[in-house]
């Protein structure tokens, strides 16, 4: 059977194409992962232990109340549930079963009790004791399920006295033990993972540390219980410590300690070497919390080889920690230090780059005042002059008009005709209508300028209104010159203020007629359903508009020609007028031959007209 189990083990190093698997590799983020659980677990480590504490007082409230026939299996349990809590009190658990008559005649169960005395006083470090009671049971008078038992106990004594012993001699002759435990033990596990956990224990014993990670690859993932879990775990950490792997070594290390707090464990078999192994990596800080957590529980059991572990680590560790505090001290002033240094030259520039900013502030609000003032000189330069230009057109326009009504007015005084008196008279109305226009020009700026321009609204046909300026303007228009009207649909109706609208239309004729010296001047007017408003476009043929002009002419005071009649307010009054009824009035660019100017006013409507019409469309959405 040997012989058989040899050439496996060699085909298994010879023959790696077969599709076994090789060990695992963790990343340096799994195994922090591992490590984060870890500290997790250890801060709650007191609730852990109070839980195994409660059901070993639930046990013994069991136990001392419970009926003879099954008192030794609830000892049992007791025993169970203490064995990796408290080793003194799980030895009183096994003397409560030697007291009974069940113990004195069954040979299983005097085994069972001794073995597992012998396998927590091999946990206590107390091992000459443990072999003495395992010398003291004969395997060949034991059911084969308490030989695997004295086989398991046997190996995990030696186990340990080997790891304390320093004599070669002795050390030698343990191992030749253990190899024979191992074979014994692989002997009576049946085909199975426990077989193959075994088996890779053994290789690692041997020092084939590559041929159990082989054999438990595969193994390690499927594994639910824990206590087998943990003997697994063991293996490989054991297997990798060889192969110097450091981060699955830390890895499986850490996993067995979260196992075992969890369960409440205190004999922390894990613990003790990989609070090393991480010293070793230069993690102090958690080395030294897993080192206190242990030092917590040394007296707990208690356990010798607990004890030896933390007298063995503490001075060293305790000391780099000691150490490693003071330097993050040291570090942490000095960057406290450096900090202040820091922040007090940043403060300082700051403060200069504000001081710079605050100046370059001063300098360029002193500049936009001065422009300010400049520009302000300047609009009052041209105000001075527009005023100036003004009060010399005013002075004009009214003067012109005056003038014919006295010069007429005095010619009426003398003994005239009919026909000649007729005629002045009409230069006189003439003459007073000019002026009326003037002035009223004059007052509607300074209305409109303060917001106190009032509007009337009525209907208006617009037929009526363009004809009616039409015949008004027959005066003014030049010889040689056409005025008409040339609707695109007739009896079209506004509401609006009809002396508004018709003094745009009126300004926009007087302007046409003073530019247009030979050819046509046109009226049009239609309707724009979609913004329900009147487009009135008073078109000429005349002089035009300069380019750049186009917005000019619209300011008030502005003229394209200085000598020519006017104040220069009617395109400035048109667009007002047009602007406050909702509208506007434009220069049309495209238009060429002359001058096109397009007055839009929309049509308005009573709110009670406008609420109707509203209701009206809801009304048609809702039957929609």
């Amino acid at each position: 059977m040997r012989i058989v189990r040899t050439i496996i083990l060699c085909l298994f190093v010879n023959l790696p194409l077969f599709g076994i698997a090789q060990d695992v590799s963790y990343s340096k983020k799994e195994v922090e992962e591992v490590l984060v659980s870890l500290d997790s677990v250890i801060a709650h480590k007191k609730k852990y232990q109070t839980i195994r504490q409660h059901r070993v007082d639930s046990l013994e409230q069991v136990v001392n109340s419970c009926h003879i026939s099954v008192y030794v299996d609830k000892c049992k349990e007791l025993y169970q549930a203490l064995s990796c809590l408290d080793g003194r009190k799980a030895l009183k658990a096994l003397d409560r079963i030697k007291k009974t008559e069940e113990y004195q005649e069954d040979k299983n169960l005097q085994a069972w009790v001794k073995l597992n005395a012998s396998s927590t006083y091999g946990i206590m470090g107390l091992y000459y004791l443990a072999d003495n009671l395992v010398a003291s049971i004969d395997p060949s008078e034991i059911s084969k399920e308490e030989q695997l038992h004295y086989y398991m106990t046997c190996k995990d004594n030696y186990e340990k006295i080997s790891e304390y012993m320093s004599d070669i001699s002795i050390v030698q002759d343990e191992e030749k033990k253990m190899i024979t435990y191992y074979d014994n033990i692989i002997e009576l596990l049946p085909e199975g993972g426990k077989k193959d956990l075994m088996m890779a224990s053994k290789e690692v014993y041997l020092s084939h540390p590559k041929m159990a990670l082989r054999m438990l690859s595969n193994s390690f993932s499927k594994t639910k219980n824990q206590d087998y879990c943990n003997r697994m775990c063991m293996t490989l950490a054991s297997a990798n410590n060889q192969l110097d792997n450091r981060k699955n070594y830390i890895y499986y290390l850490a996993t067995i300690a979260v196992n075992n707090l969890q369960n409440g464990n205190t004999t922390y078999e894990a613990l003790p070497n990989l609070v090393y192994a991480l010293y070793e990596e230069g993690d102090i800080e958690r080395a030294y919390a897993y080192l206190m957590c242990t030092m917590e529980d040394a007296n707990t059991y208690p356990s010798r080889r607990l004890a030896l572990d933390v007298s063995k680590y503490f001075p060293l560790i305790n000391s780099s920690y000691r150490e490693h505090k003071a330097y993050i001290a040291s570090n942490s002033k000095m960057k406290r230090n450096s900090l202040i240094i820091t922040f007090a030259f940043l403060a300082l520039a700051l403060g200069f780059a504000f001081f710079l900013g605050w100046k370059q502030n001063q300098a360029a609000e002193e500049r936009r005042r001065a422009n300010q003032l400049q520009k302000a000189l300047d609009q009052a330069s041209i105000a001075d002059r527009i005023k100036t230009v003004f009060i010399q057109n005013m002075r004009h326009e009214i003067r012109t008009p005056l003038n014919a009504i006295m010069g007429f007015a005095q010619l009426m005084s003398n003994d005239l005709s009919d026909e000649e008196r007729s005629l002045y008279n009409g230069y006189i109305q003439e003459s007073n209508d000019q002026l009326l226009s003037t002035l009223d020009d004059i007052i509607d700026v300074s209305n409109m300028e303060v917001g106190t321009f009032n509007f009337q609204f009525e209907e208006i046909n617009i037929d009526e209104l363009c004809q009616e300026h039409i015949e008004h303007s027959k005066d003014m228009i030049p010889s040689g010159v056409e005025l008409v009207y040339e609707p695109f649909e007739h009896n079209m109706m506004l509401c609006s203020d009809r002396k508004r609208i018709g003094q745009v239309i009126h300004h926009l004729i007087t302007n046409a007629c003073k530019n247009t010296s030979s050819g046509k001047i046109t009226i049009n007017a239609a309707h724009d359903i979609g913004n329900d408003s009147i487009q009135f476009v008073v078109t000429d043929t005349g002089t035009g508009i300069p380019e750049g002009k186009s917005d000019i002419i619209f300011e008030h005071f502005e003229k394209l020609d200085h000598y020519s009649p006017g104040l220069g307010l009617g395109l400035y009054v048109s667009r007002l007028i047009a602007r406050a009824l909702g509208g506007d009035i434009n220069l049309d660019p495209l238009y060429i031959d002359g001058a096109r100017f397009v007055f839009t006013v929309p049509n308005y409507k009573p709110q009670e007209e406008e609420e109707e019409l509203v209701e009206e469309e809801r009304l048609q959405e809702i039957n929609t």
